[in-house]
């Protein structure tokens, strides 16, 4: 299946879309604000080093403090005489890699996301088109996906002829078939950039970046070099020029496919992107049959919920289950590439009666998989009906990309009913009691709520008056917390909520 590529670049950010049949499969976002990390090189600094933990946290100089598991490092024999190399063992615990206050080379293996900091690697690696070099290393793999053993045999020993010693490949999917002058070529690019970030990483300062990774437009199209494209359109000559640069010796026939886009209508418009972008953030995705997904997602689990919504079928109950359930699962696979939701997820389909109709929705979600490059894991069925299964995440989701946790609802998605805050704002006036009699009072808060003084909550106000002997005025406020409320002594003009505060709902902080 050919996959176009579409790529709209503005001041401040540039959007990359590939497309399948129309649909938008993958969307990858940059903005020039904000700081893209992985495969950057830096010379961090060992802040503390824990055993319990098998880990280690790395000063890089960004903010919040890298994290090196042990599994992620590299002992390096280079640090040994020639002679002891032989004789080095590795070794079996971190504390015996690493000390407080040590310097050490990381590679970002992860983006910051939420509260974490970046996931670092001392395994350093460069990614080419054809292969990734792995210095301080001297194994050579074959990705899985070129199946034949005589073409696997063949790249191996092809990449051996350019490869020195003391350094370890990957060869990648997008170098079968291609000859030996590629191979040179892309191999001799990788070799001498380390060269260059060993010598940049002696100069370099502690907690420092000494390597970063080509624009995001550069990796993205040598992550995509074994896919069959379609076309390259771009709205942004200068973004044009930098890919027909890159293409013009390593892909001569992508650079008769790539497209400078002049027309008046929005790139993304043209395309239908934009709206699939929107659905895209939203929570409930319909599906053509009438049936809808519900995905809920949080830091580390995301449930999908499958129904069956306006479809009801004719008569074959259990038939129309599993058409939904069908379809469900070709978009569940679409919508997590989409999303780049990652971590453990959890699928609830429409319960099924029959078991050959249950693995036939298994089956489905897996083939719809196969094209996602994030190499999804997924599971039996439980005996609860659910599918489990667990995708790899190396940047924040679109829905962390495009959004931030309301400030009202702090992320649940809920706020307080009127009848609950008309009873923490009685429970304000007796914790306030005798300091409030005789006293003309303004209750400031979101005009719902105010709406429901005025009418269902109009005996509070009435007994409150009565009680404390008190003047008091509704005012409607457009507070950023629709579950705050605010109380001003009107003769003073002073603000006295927190001086009776009976919770953290009526802290205007």
């Amino acid at each position: 299946m050919a996959t176009d590529i579409i790529i709209n670049t503005t001041s401040h950010e540039t959007r990359i879309a590939l497309m399948e049949e129309g649909k938008l499969v993958e969307l990858w976002l940059e903005r020039s604000a904000e700081q893209r990390m992985v495969g950057d090189i830096y010379k961090g600094r060992v802040e503390k080093v824990l055993p319990g933990l098998q880990a280690a946290f790395v000063d890089i100089g960004f903010g919040k403090s890298g994290f090196l598991a042990f599994s992620d490092t590299a002992f390096d024999p280079g640090d040994l005489e020639p002679d002891d190399r032989s004789k080095a063992k590795p070794a079996r615990r971190i504390e015996d890699v690493l000390k407080n206050g040590q310097e050490v080379m990381v590679q970002v293996s992860k983006e910051p996301i939420g509260s974490k900091g970046p996931r670092l690697t001392s395994h350093v690696s460069f990614a080419g088109r054809f292969c990734v070099l792995v210095p301080n290393e001297e194994r050579v793999g074959v990705s899985r996906r070129v199946e034949d053993r005589v073409e696997r045999r063949r790249l191996k020993e092809e990449f051996l002829k350019h490869l020195p010693q003391g350094y370890g490949l990957v060869i990648r999917t997008a170098a079968e078939g291609e000859d030996e002058k590629g191979f040179g070529r892309d191999l001799k690019i990788l070799l001498k950039t380390w060269q260059q970030v060993k010598r940049d990483y002696r100069k370099a300062k502690i907690s420092s970046r000494v390597y970063s990774e080509p624009p995001m437009v550069i990796s993205f199209l040598r992550e995509l070099a074994a896919m069959e494209i379609g076309s390259l359109v771009v709205d942004d000559k200068r973004t044009h020029d930098q890919i027909a640069e890159y293409v013009r010796n390593l892909d001569p026939a992508l650079k008769k496919r790539l497209l400078l886009y002049r027309e008046d209508i929005p790139l993304f418009e043209a395309y239908d992107i934009e709206v699939q972008i929107e659905k895209a953030l939203q929570q409930k995705v319909w599906l053509k049959s009438g049936g809808r997904i519900v995905i809920e997602q949080t830091e580390a689990l995301v449930t999908i919920d499958v129904n069956s919504g306006r479809y009801t079928g004719k008569r074959d109950a259990e038939g129309t289950i599993t058409r939904v359930n069908v379809e469900a699962a070709r978009e569940i696979a679409r919508q997590l590439r989409l999303r780049d939701i990652g971590g453990i997820i959890v699928i609830d389909f429409i319960d099924m009666d029959r078991e050959v109709n249950r693995r036939k929705v298994q089956a489905e979600l897996k083939e719809a998989l196969k094209d996602d490059r994030s190499k999804p894991k997924v599971y039996e069925i439980s005996p609860l009906g659910l599918v489990e299964m667990s995708r790899k995440r190396v940047r924040p989701s679109l829905w962390q990309a495009f959004s931030h946790s309301c400030p009202t609802c702090q992320g649940t998605g809920r706020v307080l009913s009127p009848e609950t805050m008309a009873a923490r704002l009685e429970r304000w006036f007796l914790q306030a009691d005798r300091n409030i009699r005789n006293r003309r009072l303004e209750v400031s808060a979101h005009p719902l709520f105010i709406d429901y003084l005025e009418r269902q909550g109009r005996k509070l106000t009435d007994d409150v008056k009565k009680r404390y002997k008190l003047d008091i005025r509704l005012k409607r406020d457009n507070l950023d917390n629709v579950s705050q409320f605010k109380i001003t002594d009107i003769a003073s003009g002073r603000d006295i909520t927190r001086e009776f505060s009976v919770d953290r709902w009526v802290d205007l902080d």
